[in-house]
């Protein structure tokens, strides 16, 4: 199991001020904890989901679409009128 804090740190890690797919966000999260030594599951899958819900929750990302949706919504880093929380 992966720290929700390690989790937290990489996603805002490949995000960027202008959108970009879940997916990619994602992808590029597996990619790092590949090259890491972790091994990907659906527990995987399911942890990086509910942290990528709960830092859109806190406004530390700002989403379109439903986020849950990987392939048809977007998340950003918070634009500077809105500071995160």
């Amino acid at each position: 199991m992966i720290p929700e804090s390690d989790i937290d740190r990489l996603l805002l890690s490949v995000c960027a001020k202008h959108w970009r797919k879940v997916a990619r966000i994602v992808g590029q999260t597996y990619q790092i904890l590949e090259t890491r030594g972790v091994r990907i599951t659906d527990g995987t899958a399911q942890e990086i989901d509910a942290r990528m819900a709960v830092l859109v929750g806190t406004r530390k990302l700002e989403a379109k679409g439903n986020i849950r949706n990987w392939r048809h919504s977007e998340v950003r880093l918070p634009s500077a009128d809105q500071p995160a929380e």
